[in-house]
């Protein structure tokens, strides 16, 4: 990538600093797609990451599976070479790719559908859009109890600009295909601004203690004494809209999704526009919110009593008329800017 006139002052420093950390030891962001063995399973869970997630990441939901489900458990991700986590988020995000993430991601669910009796679908983040987008005709067509969808760090479905690009692209943005693209800054201090820009998380649960560190779970890279992320609003929220246009309505399947309450990504809504937001795209499901930040709503807490909800409480309750009402307009316009 040549550097334009128009690039931040340092952008070449931190562009050098990420592309040298695609290289770099990860816990969790990596392209495992497999674990388990499925001619042995007793449970069957599909993941399909969020925006610039990785395979890898449903490891970290590992612990909370176990616990809940037993060791007999298949879990495969959705994944392609063009979302690795090795190669460069402005590589990955054009149109073309997310297509092809979508088709690969219908053929998965088909091939699964079709060895198995029940398939646990485990969407992250923005994930879920491109299930419903790629999946949600499947849906319609199957008989209970074939199905059941769990959401976790439920995201708007939208990608809004941010005043952040106006602060930090002169510093360090870059242009990839005529798309702007910059990166901002982590820190647990930053949560005063945006509770989405912690470094890490002090996790307890009885006598167990852990701090995750985002850098094992996200796109992270260190410049300046500081963990940064590149992000592009104009391009991501492009290949959002084009994800949600795809969705053809409501998917009428038991659903439960977990919500934190102190999400960065929903700053300035209410629950109940969030919850509007969510019912319309599933009408069935059962909406969590949990004291937490975007990633850190996942811990292992949280996730075990959303997996038990799973394996105790497969019914949930039918559509509410006010849901498909919700669905009568477009979804995105169920936010206020």
């Amino acid at each position: 990538m040549t550097l334009s006139t128009s690039s931040g002052r340092f952008a070449g420093m931190f562009r050098d600093a990420y592309l040298r950390s695609l290289a770099e030891y990860r816990f969790f962001y990596d392209d495992i797609a497999e674990i388990g063995n499925p001619t042995e399973a007793e449970h069957v869970f599909y993941f399909v990451p969020g925006i610039n997630g990785t395979p890898g990441q449903m490891r970290f939901l590992l612990p909370s599976l176990v616990r809940v489900f037993g060791p007999r458990c298949y879990l495969k991700a959705l994944h392609l070479p063009e979302f690795s986590a090795r190669r460069p988020v402005w590589e990955k995000y054009t149109l073309a790719n997310v297509d092809r993430k979508l088709a690969r991601l219908r053929a998965d669910f088909e091939d699964l559908l079709a060895r198995f009796p029940r398939v646990n679908v485990l969407c992250s983040s923005n994930g879920f859009y491109d299930f419903a987008a790629a999946a949600g005709g499947l849906c319609a067509t199957l008989p209970p109890g074939r199905l059941h969808l769990l959401w976790g760090a439920c995201a708007p479905d939208r990608f809004k600009p941010t005043p952040w690009e106006k602060v930090f692209f002169p510093l360090n943005g870059l242009h990839h295909d005529g798309q702007a693209w910059f990166a901002y800054p982590n820190h647990n201090l930053l949560q005063l601004c945006n509770p989405e820009t912690s470094d890490s998380f002090d996790w307890r649960e009885g006598d167990s203690r852990r701090t995750f560190v985002k850098a094992d779970l996200e796109s992270r890279f260190r410049c300046a004494g500081l963990h940064w992320c590149y992000t592009s609003p104009a391009q991501i929220g492009r290949c959002v809209r084009h994800v949600v246009a795809q969705i053809a309505g409501p998917l009428d399947i038991p659903a439960a999704a977990l919500v934190a309450a102190n999400d960065g990504y929903w700053q300035g809504r209410s629950h109940g526009e969030i919850e509007r937001v969510i019912l319309g795209y599933l009408p069935r499901c059962r909406i969590d919110f949990r004291p937490a930040s975007h990633l850190w709503v996942v811990t292992p807490t949280f996730a075990t009593a959303l997996l038990e909800r799973l394996r105790h409480e497969p019914a949930h309750r039918t559509a509410a008329t006010r849901t498909a009402d919700a669905f009568a307009r477009p979804l995105s316009d169920s936010i206020p800017a």
